[in-house]
């Protein structure tokens, strides 16, 4: 949507950019504030137009734009007008499917990160199975919360590579039980760092079900995957301390506590010895 001479002199009336491409000098807040307040009335229709205002990075064109759309963003949250917010999240979120370029669509993204709430989901699922996009999309969804953990686990069946370790680390951010069977098989996955998204996830759940599978995947020659996994335990075992169930805790620990016999391992042990002293 082209935008109007008043809109495009609304979103160009802000102050330059600094050497770094930053709005750090020369603000005047009220003024801002009103050229914002101004651009929403124009709800939606003034949205996709600023959306088509922006350019490529280092282009020249983007700086204001997006300075712009982001205003307009926190304008929204801090109006706590809800239908303003959804009407704002829709938009972005309806140009998601296609036809911008990847760096735009990665900054709407970030938009709906603060913005967006659960009808954006459909539009950032879409999203996962891009290696160049499956990033900010996740973000937005762990942001959003609501009804993302369907969404990624809907995506995890398809996705390789680099995307199906966004999602698995995503799912750990979510503490989404229903995905304990995937992080159980991904623990076995010929990716070491798929395999530590997966104990970072099952640690996170805090069940007591997954401390064989977590103390076995711990228990590999040293170096960065032993020292991760370890740490997930741990992260297992107070999370299980929290929970009130001291004897499943006191079982990790005690686990770790005698397994851990090199010298360079000793802090395993200590940790693992405050834990125990902490049960009791």
């Amino acid at each position: 949507m082209a935008a109007s001479t008043d809109l495009k002199a609304l979103v160009y009336a802000r102050p330059d950019p600094d050497a770094r491409g930053m709005f750090c000098t020369d603000i005047d807040k009220v003024k801002i504030e009103k050229a914002v307040a101004e651009i929403a009335k124009g709800g939606k229709d003034n949205v996709l137009a600023i959306i088509d205002m922006l350019d490529e990075p280092g282009s020249g064109r983007d700086a204001k734009p997006h300075y712009a759309l982001h205003c307009l963003a926190n304008y929204v949250l801090q109006g706590k007008e809800e239908t303003a917010r959804a009407e704002f999240s829709a938009a972005l979120a309806s140009q998601l499917s296609g036809g911008r370029s990847k760096y735009i669509r990665g900054f709407l993204c970030q938009e709906l990160q603060w913005a967006g709430r659960r009808e954006a989901v459909p539009a950032l699922a879409k999203l996962l199975l891009d290696e160049e996009l499956a990033d900010p999309a996740a973000m937005a969804l762990v942001a959003i919360r609501d009804g993302a953990a369907e969404a990624l686990r809907a995506a995890l069946s398809n996705a390789r590579g680099r995307c199906r370790l966004v999602i698995l680390h995503s799912l750990a951010a979510l503490a989404d039980r229903q995905a304990m069977d995937a992080f159980e098989r991904a623990l076995q996955a010929p990716d070491r760092e798929v395999r530590l998204a997966a104990g970072a996830g099952l640690a996170n759940l805090g069940a007591a079900s997954a401390s064989e599978a977590l103390l076995k995947a711990a228990d590999v020659p040293p170096g960065w995957e032993r020292i991760r996994q370890t740490k997930h335990c741990l992260v297992l075992a107070e999370k299980l301390s929290a929970a009130g169930k001291r004897t499943e805790a006191a079982a990790v620990y005690g686990r770790l506590r005698a397994s851990r016999s090199d010298p360079a391992e000793r802090y395993v042990r200590e940790a693992a010895e405050r834990g125990l002293a902490a049960l009791k």
